[in-house]
């Protein structure tokens, strides 16, 4: 078999793997043999990354006939990244270990770079192939393809390290030479025959994965074709005309079409050759987008660069990177927690002076502040091992900031000082604050472009939002001032009664199903379920039981309650996956329909464990109050902050459904099922 190229056709990495095919077969020949496969695949997109090529690599012959390294390591399979840079000799360098390339804004580190397209092959491998069934993860190769530098360049001896370094033409042996082996086997071997079970990855199913291009449903569709509409009204118009030149922000409540609007706003800048970054709290969102993202890549080529959007964490991570150096990202890692290092980060970046004067500790142990065991050393700073940069070019065009009441001011100062405020774009919930202190984005002495306020529901039809509206108002909500779109006509809502929770579950879906047999257009992806936390729920799993339902009838789900699957930015590739997700994760998700099953369960822990400042909310009144100040005041105000909260987090998830809302309650006679008796009964189907 030849070698093959497959994926996309058109891509700006054509060029670059038409030339590596060529000087494949020219360094050896032999590679035409027909028990041999090699895949070369351009542009693989993965997390938030594009990898220029990934190669994949299968020999059947016996041992005896396989290709061997210098040291004579037979090479049976692999799997590599290759990282292409197209730079002239004197924009390449060597820093320590690490290459180096440079662009208009400075230096970047394409050896990291190249590292970090390894990791994020990897995670893509474990994307599930029917539910919860996955493959295993595979060793994967790293390789950096600098093809204008001639050998000897850099020196006489190249970079060591993980990734293979290749100046000038690329060459088969060097190629493997630069492979680790697989010391099990003694040989340099990654994938396994077809045969041999669904747990690991074989050359036909990897390549499958990395070719699959997502199927979009009817909804899909529609939904897409509004985020990439090229004609604004003249209201969108005065704004989209004065991108760039002050603060823009989106806001609204929920289901106003905030997240929406942001990423109508990243397409726009994309298509203007921008680069964006949309960044948010929520996995569930993220893999949302992901997929969105991908379907828009496959169908829009004049929409360039493609949007991404991740977490504020991992923009955390990167401008600390780009102030400090990759050695400190990497030390960092290794002594402090996730949550700890991104109070680091933000610390550093804020007080860089005062960061790299601190000593370094010596052990993990030592960073969480006990006593540790570690030999005596000569004490180091933070400023021994970074490359510290005071200033450095902000890493996107703009910067798009999902759910911005939810950040604190320190962050929302950086990204100021990073980007400056007239390259954020903020979409700011009302009423979707849960964490204890409100950010307010319009400082009042930055630039701003617009404050657009959203009032009428652009996901929920009008009749479904009447409904909401009323719960809204039963339950006394503040200032609820959503207005149903009276052009986008139906919708409706269904309460299930049910106690037992697995029962509740088997009722919720088969009520799915009935809607998909209505519907003939609607696939279970354009569907969505969500579940309370385990905490909330402690006599039962919700997660585990919709799993278990699921499996029983051999239906295919995704998981986006699971850590892997939001570690891994998985998101749902198949129009047979319902998707499901915790009800902290549902904010700016929707679906066609929507199950919420145990709420009132979830709204009762809320009350009982609001996440809110106590002792902040005391000071408040103290201060208020002055010598008037008594406990019953105090006692009132957390009472008001307490249902707040809990109302903040019912609310999103009520307006999640585009149509079809179906409430699930284990007691009719809860919290929430009193309020809901209350509404009009022709308004609300009981079940």
């Amino acid at each position: 078999m030849t070698i093959v190229i497959l994926g996309p056709s058109e891509t700006s990495e054509q060029t670059n793997v038409e030339h590596l095919k060529k000087a494949l077969i020219a360094s050896a020949p032999d590679i035409n043999h027909p028990d041999i496969r090699l895949a070369i695949v351009p542009q693989v997109f993965a997390k938030d990354r594009e990898i220029d090529c990934v190669l994949v690599f299968e020999d059947t012959r016996p041992t005896e006939q396989m290709f061997r390294t210098s040291e004579g390591i037979p090479v049976q399979s692999f799997v590599a990244c290759v990282e292409v840079k197209n730079h002239s000799p004197d924009a390449v360098r060597r820093h320590g270990t690490h290459v180096e390339v440079q662009y208009e804004n400075g230096w970047h580190d394409a050896t990291a770079q190249a590292d970090a397209q390894v990791w994020a092959l990897k995670d893509l491998q474990q994307f599930s192939y029917m539910g919860k069934a996955r493959r295993h993860k595979t060793y994967v190769q790293s390789v950096l393809w600098l093809r204008r530098v001639p050998p000897g360049s850099l020196g006489e001896t190249l970079p060591t390290g993980r990734t293979n370094v290749i100046c000038g033409d690329f060459n088969w042996q060097q190629l493997i030479d630069g492979f680790d082996v697989n010391s099990a086997q003694g040989k340099v071997q990654t994938l396994v025959p077809a045969d041999q079970g669904s747990q690991h990855h074989s050359y036909d199913s990897l390549v499958g994965s990395l070719t699959q291009k997502i199927e979009p449903t009817k909804l899909d569709l529609k939904r897409l074709n509004a985020l990439t509409e090229k004609r604004f009204d003249a209201d969108k118009q005065n704004y989209v005309r004065n991108l760039g030149s002050g603060l823009l922000m989106f806001r609204g409540r929920a289901g106003t079409g905030k997240t929406f609007a942001l990423i109508q706003m990243a397409i726009y800048l994309a298509r203007q050759g921008k680069s964006t970054r949309i960044v948010t709290y929520n996995h569930g969102l993220i893999s949302d987008m992901a997929r969105s993202m991908s379907i828009i890549r496959d169908r829009h080529k004049d929409i360039y660069p493609i949007p991404m959007v991740e977490t504020r964490w991992v923009l955390m991570r990167q401008l600390f990177g780009l102030a400090f150096g990759a050695d400190t990202v990497a030390r960092t890692a290794e002594l402090y927690e996730l949550d700890e290092r991104e109070a680091l980060f933000l610390s550093a970046l804020r007080k860089p002076e005062e960061f790299l004067e601190e000593q370094i500790p010596c052990c993990a142990i030592r960073a969480m502040g006990k006593v540790c065991r570690c030999e005596p050393r000569t004490p180091s700073t933070w400023a021994d091992i970074s490359t510290f940069r005071k200033e450095f070019p902000a890493p996107y065009d703009f910067l798009l900031v999902d759910e911005g009441q939810d950040w604190s001011e320190a962050h929302r100062d950086l990204i100021y000082d990073v980007f400056g405020p007239e390259r954020v774009i903020v979409a700011d919930g009302v009423d979707q604050f849960v964490n204890q202190d409100r950010c307010d984005w319009d400082r009042g002495d930055i630039p701003k472009n617009r404050i657009q306020p959203l009032y009428t529901s652009r996901r929920t039809k009008a009749a479904t939002c009447d409904t909401i509206n009323d719960i809204a108002s039963a339950l006394r909500v503040p200032d609820w001032d959503v207005k149903p779109d009276q052009t986008v006509t139906g919708g409706r809502v269904t309460v299930v009664v049910e106690s037992q929770p697995r029962r509740a579950i088997e009722r919720a879906l088969s009520i799915l199903d009935e809607d998909f047999s209505d519907q003939a257009a609607m696939r279970p992806v354009d569907a969505l379920v969500c579940l309370p936390q385990p905490a909330s729920t402690p006599n039962a799993n919700y997660c585990n039981l919709f799993e278990t339902v699921q499996e029983s009838c051999g239906a295919d789900y995704w998981r986006g309650y699971d850590w892997e699957v939001r570690q891994n930015r998985e998101y749902p590739s198949r129009q047979t996956s319902l998707r499901a997700v915790l009800y902290q994760s549902c904010r700016g998700m929707e679906g066609w329909s929507t199950v919420c099953l145990g709420l009132d369960s979830f709204f009762d822990y809320l009350l009982a464990n609001p996440d809110i400042d106590q002792h902040g909310l005391r000071n408040e009144v103290k201060t208020n109050e002055g010598f008037l100040f008594d406990e019953t005041k105090f006692k009132e105000k957390v009472f008001a902050a307490q249902h707040a909260y809990a109302l903040n987090w019912l609310m999103i998830s009520l307006t999640r459904s585009m149509d079809h809302l179906v409430i699930h309650l284990t007691n009719v006679d809860s919290a929430l099922g009193t309020v809901l008796q209350s509404v009009d009964r022709d308004k609300i189907r009981w079940r």
